[in-house]
């Protein structure tokens, strides 16, 4: 009987501590601090994925197709964090950023693609500058008052105010020039008339722009709080929204969309 009541208590107390363990990290209560403001700033590795078949270019650089390698691009973001308490547990995390996004493209064009002859080269250097906004519900977890730790997830919303691209001959090393993304666009700094390359093939002037200013998808993230001043964390923002501009006519009928991996440092006031 004695043992019996032993295991009872036992249970009992092990009970408890399930539901106070629930309770703490999933706590219905409302959260006693208040909205926090701080800063962030940190570094941003893009990356643009698209639907291309192949990697297999339509021929607007020419009569030939073109095969196109996409590689990531580092770039910076900063901005005014701000969080917005709910329930203990819960919280708003949103603010607005500046961040820069693009990417590094090779375009290769085969002469005799049965025999892998090659044509000519060019790279792109491709750099949007943006206006970002999240929307996250973030997960918050307290320990001993030290230290937080919270995950986020939402989505997010950004606009391009400006970029552009530099383009190269990498067969002979000549710049072709930079080429404005937004407005628009038009060759800035030309050094050779290649660098209409382009911009003159099939161009509607009524569609401008190579790059779609607006920008959507879905941010995730996770990251620390010391003392509950200082911040460092990492970030995921998976595009939903097809960049590809009605000018970018080398990719007209294809789907780009951006992906960026950022690491986070801050400070709250």
């Amino acid at each position: 009987m004695k043992k019996l009541m032993l295991l009872a208590v036992a249970a009992v107390t092990a009970i408890t501590v399930s539901a106070q363990s629930f309770e703490d990290f999933f706590s219905t209560q409302k959260s006693p601090e208040k909205v926090t403001v701080g800063v962030r700033m940190g570094l941003n590795i893009n990356g643009m994925r698209n639907n291309i078949d192949n990697h297999v270019v339509s021929a607007a650089f020419g009569y030939l197709p073109y095969k196109l390698n996409v590689h990531n691009k580092a770039g910076i973001n900063l901005g005014v964090n701000v969080d917005i308490p709910i329930l203990r547990n819960l919280w708003i995390n949103t603010g607005v950023y500046y961040s820069s996004t693009g990417a590094k493209m090779k375009f290769t064009q085969n002469f005799f693609e049965d025999y892998d002859g090659i044509l000519t080269e060019y790279s792109a250097n491709l750099t949007m500058h943006n206006v970002r906004v999240p929307v996250q519900a973030s997960y918050r977890y307290t320990f001993n008052d030290k230290y937080q730790i919270q995950v986020n997830l939402g989505p997010y919303f950004a606009y391009g105010f400006g970029g552009k691209v530099s383009v190269k001959n990498d067969m002979n090393g000549n710049s072709l020039g930079k080429i404005d993304l937004t407005g628009n666009p038009k060759v800035i700094e030309p050094e050779s008339d290649e660098s209409i390359i382009l911009g003159e093939t099939n161009i509607n002037p009524n569609k401008s722009n190579y790059i779609n200013p607006f920008n959507m998808g879905i941010s995730i993230g996770a990251g620390v709080t010391l003392l509950k001043k200082y911040y460092a964390g990492i970030n995921y923002d998976a595009g939903l929204i097809n960049v590809n501009g009605k000018r970018a006519v080398a990719l007209n009928h294809y789907k780009i969309k951006n992906h960026v991996f950022s690491i986070n440092v801050g400070y709250n006031f």
